[in-house]
């Protein structure tokens, strides 16, 4: 239709010019060829007033529909953005809402748990006792008995005394009894080896010298501050870029020999000298990352806990308070905790360290001794950091039958934001194998050794945590007596002893145990 009519246009501007030039030839008596340049003029006219009409006609239709575009491109850009806040708020809100609903079922599920693995275990050594005093007289002990005769009816007389019209008891009553005695005697033999070698086996550096002995002398090196902090780079791969530090501490007794912590620590933590030194230790990092941080923010520190410290309430309670007190360089200090202390956490010590996680600070596994982790659950409890041996991994990477293989340990912890740093690294050969596991971070002699921290760098530092005052007497009296140490009724751990410290601040009586800190935490959530 557009077309057609400006056919007709065309037309009837011919038409015009044609009919102004025969009347100028006819009535105004122009001769052909003017009359003929007057109807071409005419002409020309109105083609470029037509011309100029429908251009003027087409912008304005494209302005119009530029604005249509512009208004709709706002309203989709609102739309879109609406949809943006409203994904940001479901995806912000909804792990917290899950989490504040799943939290005290997980909670009640752990401490049943624990309820049930302590009464297994009350069960199992009554029953070993009440098999032990019920046994017949003819019936030896297991370990003596195990390959002699049993003596024939004496055992089911004295048992059970014979009733009128009942039938006689079955023979096999006593074997059934002793093999029993046996399987739980062997149990009970396997749990206690490893503790008699723990006991017997001491370092090389405490040859000659007794348990009690060694233990004295460690005291005696942590009780005079001799002590040196070495630091040892963690490199990324493969720039080996030094992208943090690994504080470990050095003991010097007082005839000069220097005890590492692999020769020390295991001595240290059975006597309950760890959080005496802990306590040094932490203040001297705390010290350290202060001025690493002054030349380079993006440097960390790792400062290694030992369990036994997080289970002491003095040391716990004075751990959270410097911790609150340094949270300047909360992002760059790494609190390290051995893989067993994170299996033995509490349900109010993992509450202790999501609070302290949620103020920027970062906490570390180490100590791996086997594969089995769940990066969802060191996530959720406030971990960034997983060291493993790379010798661990390498003598893995053949093992089939594991649940998920070592290359993709890496992948799989870094969808939980966790970091998987190789520890031990000696030889090149090692590391062309942790960077086929996609191992992002390493640390061993072969990129540097452990170097001592300068002294004017510790000049001034405050040790947090239990005082070494209060902890060295107190692991001087128990290194006295070693062996009859007994375990306290109810250890309070990190958690209960901040709830503990927060109902002192309030003036409530100090309540011991985990059903009263669980009942703190209720107090002060609602």
């Amino acid at each position: 239709m557009p077309r057609s009519g400006s056919y007709f246009i065309a037309l009837c501007m011919v038409a015009i010019a044609a009919s102004a030039a025969v009347l100028a030839y006819a009535a105004a008596g122009f001769e052909a060829g003017a009359s003929a340049a007057v109807g071409f003029g005419l002409l020309l006219a109105m083609v470029i007033g037509q011309f100029g009409a429908q251009r003027s006609a087409d912008r304005l239709a494209v302005e119009a529909r530029l604005v249509d575009l512009a208004r709709s491109t706002t309203g989709l850009a609102r739309d879109v953005e609406e949809m943006a806040r409203r994904v940001e708020k479901v995806e912000t809100s909804g792990p917290e809402q899950a989490r504040a609903a799943t939290q005290p079922i997980a909670e009640e599920m752990k401490e049943l748990g624990y309820l049930v693995k302590q009464f297994a275990e009350t069960l199992q050594i009554h029953e070993a006792a009440i098999l032990r005093a019920t046994a017949p007289a003819g019936i030896e002990p297991a370990p003596v008995v195990r390959h002699q005769p049993v003596p024939p009816a004496e055992p089911d007389r004295i048992a059970a005394p014979a009733r009128p019209g009942a039938a006689p008891p079955p023979t096999s009553a006593a074997p059934a009894l002793r093999r029993e005695a046996e399987a739980l005697q062997r149990q009970l033999d396997r749990q206690a080896a490893p503790a008699r070698r723990q006991h017997d086996d001491l370092p090389a550096v405490f040859a000659g010298l007794s348990r009690p002995d060694a233990i004295a002398v460690i005291d005696e090196a942590i009780s005079a501050k001799r002590y040196e902090l070495f630091l040892q780079p963690v490199v990324t791969l493969p720039q080996r870029k030094v992208r943090a530090y690994q504080a470990s501490v050095r003991l010097r007794s007082a005839e000069g020999a220097v005890f590492a912590p692999a020769d020390y620590r295991r001595l240290a933590d059975e006597s309950g000298l760890m959080p005496g030194l802990d306590a040094e230790i932490l203040g001297r990092c705390i010290q350290v990352v202060r001025r690493l941080t002054a030349r380079n923010r993006d440097v960390s520190l790792f400062c290694d806990v030992a369990g036994s410290s997080l289970a002491d309430a003095a040391f716990s309670t004075e751990l959270v308070a410097s911790l609150e007190a340094a949270r300047s360089i909360a992002g760059s200090l790494v609190i390290g905790v051995e893989q067993e202390a994170v299996r033995s956490l509490s349900p109010l010590d993992v509450e202790t360290l999501r609070g302290l996680s949620d103020k920027g600070f970062r906490f570390s596994m180490d100590g791996v001794r086997d594969l089995r982790i769940e990066p969802r659950d060191l996530a959720d409890k406030g971990f960034r950091y997983v060291k493993v041996p790379a010798d661990l991994m390498i003598s893995r990477a053949a093992d089939a039958g594991g649940e998920i293989h070592v290359a993709d340990l890496a992948g799989l912890f870094a969808r939980y934001g966790l970091d998987l740093i190789a520890e031990g690294i000696d030889t090149e050969a090692m590391v062309v194998d942790v960077l086929d596991y996609e191992v992002r971070f390493a640390q061993g002699l072969l990129f540097s050794p452990p170097r001592p921290v300068r002294a004017d760098v510790l000049a001034g530092a405050e040790p947090a945590g239990m005082p070494a005052a209060q902890a060295a007497p107190r692991a001087r009296q128990e290194t006295r007596q070693p062996e009859i140490r007994q375990p306290a009724a109810a250890p309070q751990t990190l958690g209960a002893a901040v709830l503990a410290s927060g109902a002192a601040s309030r003036g409530e009586p100090r309540k011991p145990g985990i059903g009263q800190g669980l009942r703190a935490l209720i107090r002060d959530r609602s």
